[in-house]
Formats: structure tokens, C-alpha cells, sequence
């Protein structure tokens, strides 16, 4: 009896009357030529103009720069009254997972004794070549083979955390986030994607923003790009610090280039450096 009752409603009255239906549909706007289109969704960890879990945007960061190659640039700027105390500055282009790398790392200024560090990672093994006062140093850091070295994995041997996962997430967490917007167009042709501006000011945990012991830091100014698959991009901060009667300005900045494009060239010290974790030492001239 409910058969015949469903049957004699015919399809209207299973799935509604085809012509009221498209009577009740509105056309979706079609956005202008002008208009700056947004990223189809947000990165992890971000919630509207909140980031709610520092800790899951940090992990996507580390995974998609895991499984492509790049380029990554990070400055570290100390001033003091006398004008620049030290300045830190780190480069490294590196192949997708991390199966090849060459970083370099360089220390200046009047503030502090002039460092280099350069690292490479080809052919299972990482070497180290540090130069300090013009006497220079090599050495193998790893070896995946364990015989000229330690078997550590490529990305541990090197000397710095490539990702900048625990900087980025001490950032994020406690910075005082204002706003998640996106990028505007002269952001999109920068970076060749669409992606997301974050800015904030001040923080929750001030002294978490120093990467040294201080009395007060003040002044905090922090903004970072942010793809929506989350690839950090890039993040600029500022901020003022005070040691006793000292007071410094520091700046830092990160960015990401050459996604997928890097192509690692190594110098000809390469293949002039020790076979085994012995350090070798000389004098730099000329």
C-alpha cells in the first residue's frame, strides 16, 4: 500500500518539483576582473584572524618544506647607540629531502669576533668548515655510512634547524596576532602564489621573543606570510631590548625561495676535505 502511494506521488514527490526548484535558485556573483583572489582555504592552525594551534601550522611548515627543494635566507641585526653590534646572516639551498645541501652561515660586526660556517651534505656525508679569526677548520659532522663519521640523518647534521620550526612556533604563540588577511597582489607576484598576511604587535610573553636573557623587551612589530597548505614564506620582527643601562634594537627576517626549482651547487673545498671526523686546521691567506 505505501508502494502504491509513493508511485502514484511520482518523482515530485521524492525529490520536489523540478521547476520550483530552479525558480528558488540564486546565481553565485561573478567577482570582477579587479578583484584580489583569496586562497581557497586556511593554513593549519589558523581560525579566522586567530592562529589556535601554533604547534599544527609549525608542523605543516616542516612537512611541505620536507618534500620539496629550496632556498632559505635568515638575517639577524643587533644595534646598539654606537649603530650595529652584530649581524647574523644565514643562507642555504637545499634539495628535497634533504638529500643534498650547502649552508652558510656568517657572523659580523663590531660587537663580536667575525665568524664563517659552511656546511654541505653530498654523497651520504656532511662536512663542516669553520673559519674564526683567519684559521679555518674542516671537519665530518656525519656520515650515513658511520665510517668517516657519526651516522646522523642529513637535516641533524647540519648546524642550524633549516625550518626554523621552534622559532617560528615561540613566535606565533605568543605574539599578539591583529590580523590574518590576504595578500595583496604585490604579495601574490612576489611569491607566485596566493597566500595569507599575518600581523601582530606586543605579546603575551615578551621575553620569549629574545633569543638572549634580558631585563625588558619592548616594541614588538611581527608579520609573516603564510601559503594556505602551511608554508611559512617568509616573517619579518622587530623589537627593542634592554640589558641593565643597554638598550638594543633587533631585527630578524626569513624567506623561502625557489620552491621546487633550488638546484644545489657545491664549492670546490668539497673534495679537498678530511676523510675521517679528524679536524684539520690552517691558516687563511692572501
Amino acid at each position: 500500500m505505501v508502494c502504491l502511494c509513493l508511485l502514484s506521488a511520482g518523482c515530485a514527490g521524492l525529490f520536489g518539483d523540478d521547476t520550483a526548484a530552479r525558480e528558488t535558485v540564486t546565481p553565485a556573483p561573478v567577482p570582477t576582473a579587479d578583484a584580489t583572489p583569496a586562497p581557497a582555504q586556511r593554513a593549519p592552525g589558523i581560525v579566522g584572524d586567530r592562529v589556535v594551534n601554533a604547534t599544527a601550522l609549525g608542523r605543516a611548515h616542516v612537512g611541505q618544506l620536507s618534500n620539496t627543494s629550496y632556498r632559505v635566507r635568515h638575517t639577524r641585526t643587533v644595534r646598539n647607540d654606537s649603530g650595529l653590534h652584530k649581524r647574523i646572516r644565514t643562507r642555504a639551498s637545499i634539495s628535497t629531502g634533504y638529500r643534498s645541501y650547502t649552508a652558510t652561515r656568517t657572523v659580523t660586526g663590531p660587537g663580536v669576533t667575525a665568524r664563517e660556517i659552511h656546511s654541505t651534505w653530498r654523497n651520504g656525508r656532511a662536512l663542516e668548515r669553520t673559519t674564526v679569526n683567519g684559521s679555518t677548520s674542516t671537519e665530518v659532522v656525519a656520515d650515513s655510512r658511520g665510517i668517516g663519521g657519526p651516522p646522523r640523518p642529513p637535516r641533524a647534521a647540519l648546524f642550524f634547524e633549516p625550518t626554523f620550526n621552534g622559532r617560528l612556533i615561540t613566535l606565533l604563540s605568543v605574539t599578539n596576532v591583529t590580523s590574518i588577511r590576504p595578500g595583496d597582489s604585490v604579495i601574490k607576484q612576489l611569491y607566485g602564489v596566493s597566500l595569507y598576511r599575518i600581523k601582530g604587535t606586543g605579546a603575551t610573553d615578551t621575553r620569549a621573543i629574545a633569543t638572549q636573557p634580558a631585563d625588558s623587551v619592548t616594541n614588538v612589530s611581527f608579520s609573516a606570510t603564510v601559503t594556505p597548505n602551511g608554508i611559512i614564506r617568509s616573517y619579518a620582527l622587530q623589537y627593542t631590548l634592554v640589558n641593565g643601562t643597554e638598550t638594543r634594537r633587533v631585527t630578524e627576517s626569513l624567506r623561502y625561495s625557489d620552491l621546487g626549482t633550488t638546484d644545489v651547487v657545491f664549492d670546490t673545498w668539497h673534495g679537498s676535505a678530511p676523510t675521517t671526523g679528524r679536524t684539520e686546521q690552517h691558516n687563511r691567506t692572501g
